[in-house]
């Protein structure tokens, strides 16, 4: 992207960071795929980049060059995966919001559209 669409924070003006609103299960399945990253995935691929840079000449190394790029999506998505976790605030789906009315109970005032008719009215 480039810089002239990104928005930097003002002098004095802090970078906000939101809350991440996720149910426990979404959670879960995050934290699921963080571990798995860093445990599994990004050990094994790093064990492939060494064994690539074992061969010598880099620059026409694929095994090295596809395995650095992979790294980098990986770091990338841990990242990302990071900060979520961190932002997560869990709530429940079917607990009642505060301030907000439930569906057609709270409304006194009649629907303003008219009931439709009877199809031997057409």
């Amino acid at each position: 992207m480039r810089k002239g669409f990104t928005r930097k924070p003002q002098g004095d003006e802090p970078a906000k960071r939101g809350k991440n609103y996720i149910t426990r299960s979404g959670l879960q399945r995050l934290k699921d795929e963080h571990r798995f990253l860093l445990t599994k995935e990004r050990p094994a691929v790093a064990e492939v980049v060494a064994w690539a840079a074992s061969n010598g000449d880099r620059s026409e190394n694929a095994d090295y060059q596809y395995g650095k790029r992979r790294l980098r999506q990986i770091d990338r998505r841990i990242r990302f995966l990071t900060k979520r976790i961190e932002a997560a605030e869990v709530v429940d789906p079917e607990a009642p919001r505060a301030g907000q009315p439930e569906t057609g109970h709270s409304s006194e005032r009649p629907c303003a559209m008219p009931m439709p008719r009877e199809r031997s009215e057409w």
